[in-house]
């Protein structure tokens, strides 16, 4: 008991101290005050005595329903399941009442079952609800009526098994009513669908026991022992009011009291796929509980006493797997649900991605303008020193009157030829082309490109190419060719430092299987280590220091690789350079 009334919440599901507050200090003056008073009423003759604890049931069950009111307004987020409750208690305090009120007046209590006992039936349906309604289950899908389905299944698991070996033999020869006898077994199985929901809703989440889901837990404990005690006794006609059993039924009430009051939260559900995630004993063996002991127990009987399979027990027997199969099938269309959300948050993500991808791969693409517009800026310095020195040549001649002689002019033009001809070669490279694959010759690409690629490696590094005189058709774009190759040539570029030489190497290769075309882009440089060599095609990742990579160059050529059909392989060895080598299927016919 001490341990539930010092234990506390975690930091991030306790809400401030200001809505629920610490245990009010009187309350263990209020327990122990009522347990005195319903200990000595057994001190008065029976009937005295049956008036006393009635009395004290009622006030205990109205004052827990005033504070599950109260509660209401301090928790929010189970506002809802802390008023139902509140009136779940306030029912059954009007049962009390009733009992009471025909003592007083007639001197004994009302016959059972009287219309008092409709309320104390009202009352569980109403606590039943409350658990549900509390954000202790998902209210996505139907998790809050599997979680009632499973404790009405635990409920009637135990009355099946208090039935087949008990209650079943007692309610034969009982001389009481049909309507006494099932009264007691709704009864029974009332307070056990209330104390099985209270199982199952913190089996996955023990720490929920901690606060008022385990104080009503251990009330409808003690009130179901106090039921299987007294139905038997009542079958066989030995119970009478005032029974030191019905003490329990004042201890129940007081535990139920204190849920209201215990300061620690109620701790809100999971996500709705949590459940389908969960892979703990618990989640995979407590829904299937129920029907597997049925089950079980029938073909035992089957097996060794079939006299005992009477009516009421496959009865019992049949509505347990009628409850298992309805479980399945909510808990089956909850997982339909959850897998079509799930495709489309999948395809939702795969445009997401793909749009990433495109973007990165213009990142890239505009990177490798940058590089090349700082090689193209050095070259049209020296065509524009040419020029300004033609033009000053000329305005000479000019103002010593004689006229500029053809060959400055000349030297104009070509100047002016080789600007152009850098500036429209980087136009074509930063050109948006159709993406669609054309029949394109490899080999002529790889020309065209020298060019632009011996501005980006610039004066210190030399560049060769080793195209042969083969012409290999392959299938792609020349915007795909183009940013490959750049990315590649400019990854050995920053793998030489201090200069040297990369070289351009096409061949066809004739296989069992297809014929490819292979590439190898071949460096001089660092090389480098295994684990680097693992981690290079992963998007982000850089040797570079910060500003001289974004770490998207390698990712985005495998990633065109991809498209083209192609594979990618690198080999490499620290101080021994670095050898990455393409493969494409080649173009048919």
């Amino acid at each position: 008991m001490q341990v539930y009334l010092t234990a506390m919440p975690s930091q991030e599901s306790q809400p401030p101290p200001s809505l629920l507050g610490p245990w009010p200090k009187h309350i263990f003056w209020v327990l122990l005050g009522y347990l005195a008073l319903g200990t000595g009423a057994f001190l008065l003759a029976p009937g005295a005595r049956s008036l006393s604890l009635n009395l004290l049931n009622t006030l205990v069950f109205l004052q827990a329903g005033a504070y599950a009111i109260g509660r209401s307004r301090r928790e929010p987020t189970a506002h809802g399941g802390w008023k139902v409750l509140g009136l779940g208690l306030a029912a059954q305090a009007i049962n009390q009442g009733w009992a009471t009120l025909s003592m007083v007046l007639h001197g004994c209590p009302p016959p059972f079952p009287s219309w008092g006992d409709l309320f104390s039936l009202l009352s569980l349906a109403l606590i039943a609800s409350a658990l549900l309604a509390w954000p202790l289950a998902s209210a996505s899908g139907s998790e809050r009526l599997r979680k009632g389905m499973d404790g009405l299944g635990a409920a009637l698991s135990a009355f099946f098994i208090g039935w087949y070996f008990a209650l079943g033999p007692l309610f034969g020869r009982s001389g009481s009513s049909a309507l006494n006898r099932w009264t007691m077994a709704v009864f029974f199985m009332g307070n056990a669908t209330i104390l099985g929901t209270c199982a199952y809703l913190g089996a996955r989440r023990t720490s929920r026991f901690r606060g008022p889901l385990g104080w009503i837990t251990l009330g409808f404990t003690v009130s179901l022992l106090q039921i299987i005690f007294q139905v038997p006794l009542a079958l066989m006609g030995r119970y009478r009011l005032g029974d030191p059993l019905d003490l329990l039924v004042l201890v129940a009430a007081l535990l139920l009291l204190l849920a209201p009051l215990a300061p620690v939260p109620l701790e809100p559900a999971s996500p709705p796929d949590a459940e389908i995630q969960d892979r703990s004993p618990s989640a995979l063996l407590l829904p299937a509980l129920p029907a597997s002991t049925a089950l079980a127990l029938v073909m035992a009987s089957l097996a060794w006493a079939p006299a005992r399979l009477d009516t009421p027990v496959l009865a019992m027997a049949t509505l347990l797997a009628g409850l298992g199969l309805l479980r399945g099938m909510l808990a089956l269309r909850d997982l339909q649900r959850l897998s079509a959300s799930l495709e489309t948050r999948v395809g939702e993500r795969t445009r997401d991605l793909e749009t990433m991808q495109e973007a990165m791969l213009r990142t890239e693409r505009m990177n490798a303008m940058a590089v090349l517009g700082a090689g193209m800026a050095h070259d049209l310095n020296n065509t524009l020193a040419t020029v300004r020195a033609c033009a000053e040549l000329a305005l000479a001649r000019l103002e010593e009157g004689r006229p500029p002689e053809a060959k400055d002019l000349d030297h104009l033009l070509v100047a002016a030829d080789q600007s152009a001809a850098l500036t429209r070669r980087l136009m074509m490279y930063g050109h948006a082309e159709d993406g669609r694959p054309t029949r394109l010759c490899l080999r002529d690409e790889l020309a065209h490109m020298e060019t632009i690629l011996r501005m980006l490696i610039g004066r210190r590094i030399s560049l060769r190419l080793e195209l042969g005189n083969d012409r290999i058709p392959i299938l792609g774009s020349r915007a795909q060719i183009e940013q490959i190759f750049v990315n590649l040539v400019a990854n050995a570029r920053d793998a030489m430092p201090g200069g040297g030489t990369i070289t351009l190497r096409l061949s066809r290769v004739v296989s069992e299987e297809e014929p490819l075309a292979r590439v190898e882009v071949q460096d001089t440089g660092e090389g480098m280590t295994p684990d680097i060599q693992a981690q290079i095609f992963t998007p982000f990742f850089t040797t570079k220091g910060p500003g001289r990579g974004t770490g998207l160059g390698l990712a985005s050529v495998c990633h065109l690789m991809e498209e083209l059909g192609g594979s990618l392989a690198v080999a490499s060895r620290p101080g021994a350079g670095t050898t990455f080598t393409l493969r494409l299927p080649l173009a048919e016919g």
